[in-house]
């Protein structure tokens, strides 16, 4: 039966209990998959973002050179985050990505303690940056002025970091599997998150499968009409083939993950119900 999940700040709706007949066999984790990335996403779906306290940033580290292996990167990671840690942050979300010559970098969202002080504010931002070159990454080559830090302001300077660097698929081109370094026999995680998040898991809806594609035809014009309205050509033209598919079969059971108001997804749900579509909420 087709399921939909509604979260703070996206949904989802799947066409039913489809196990994959040849489920690949859990091993070394190289790149990011399609499932990775979904997971990432759906977690932040969930954020209560107008309820994240602290003063946040965005983080965005580089390197020159590429570490010898997946070991090496890990390393410099784990280093780094307990240094912040010590500095007293309070909650982070990373990414792994890639640039197009093959050199991973770190995307983070940091949360401190409120500052007492300009100057405190100021030594957390130097410090984002020390870190990062003194856990490792200068001798890879990094230098300060590769590094970018900015100020997440509230729930708007989230919603900038998410769009800008979390919230991408497998197929953005800083994920393709074909920018992974040649050397590195695995990757590893290539997202987590720590410390205390506000958030809440979705709402879950078994619906017929008229209410299924119903769903999906509202959520793309709901999709086209935001994209038109911002401008955006690249937008548009994913938007009006978001449901498109090689083959009919294909097609008909294709999914739906987007970033939609919670608003405008309770009004979806209750605009089936009320045209006698059967929509059953489970948990």
């Amino acid at each position: 039966m087709p399921v939909l999940r509604v979260y703070h700040h996206g949904t989802t709706a799947a066409a039913g209990n489809m196990p994959n007949p040849s489920p690949p066999k859990r091993g070394k984790v190289i790149g990011w998959s399609p499932a990775a990335a979904r997971r990432n996403v759906r977690f932040l779906y969930g954020i209560r973002a107008d309820e994240l306290s602290g003063h946040g940033f965005a983080v965005t580290l580089t390197l020159r050179d590429c570490p010898t292996s997946h070991d090496e990167w890990h390393a410099l990671r784990i280093a780094y985050m307990h240094r912040l840690r010590r500095m007293g942050m309070i909650r982070s979300h990373w990414v792994t990505e890639w640039q197009r010559r093959g050199v991973p970098h770190l995307h983070l969202a940091v949360w401190f303690p409120d500052p007492e002080t300009s100057d405190q504010a100021s030594a957390i931002v130097a410090g984002l940056t020390r870190h990062w070159l003194e856990a490792g990454a200068a001798d890879l080559g990094s230098q300060e002025r590769g590094q970018h830090v900015a100020r997440i302001d509230g729930a708007v300077g989230w919603f900038q970091y998410v769009s800008k660097h979390a919230a991408r698929g497998a197929k953005h081109y800083q994920r393709d599997p074909e920018a992974l370094p040649q050397q590195w026999e695995k990757t590893g995680r290539l997202w987590g998150h720590t410390g205390d998040w506000p958030r809440d898991d979705a709402m879950k809806f078994d619906v017929s499968k008229p209410a299924f594609f119903a769903f999906r035809r509202i959520v793309q014009r709901w999709r086209l009409a935001d994209a038109r309205a911002s401008g955006d050509r690249g937008r548009i033209r994913a938007a009006r083939r978001m449901l498109q598919a090689s083959k009919r079969t294909i097609g008909e059971v294709r999914g739906v993950s987007e970033w939609v108001p919670m608003e405008m997804q309770t009004r979806i749900v209750v605009h089936l119900a009320a045209q006698g579509h059967e929509v059953d909420q489970t948990d």
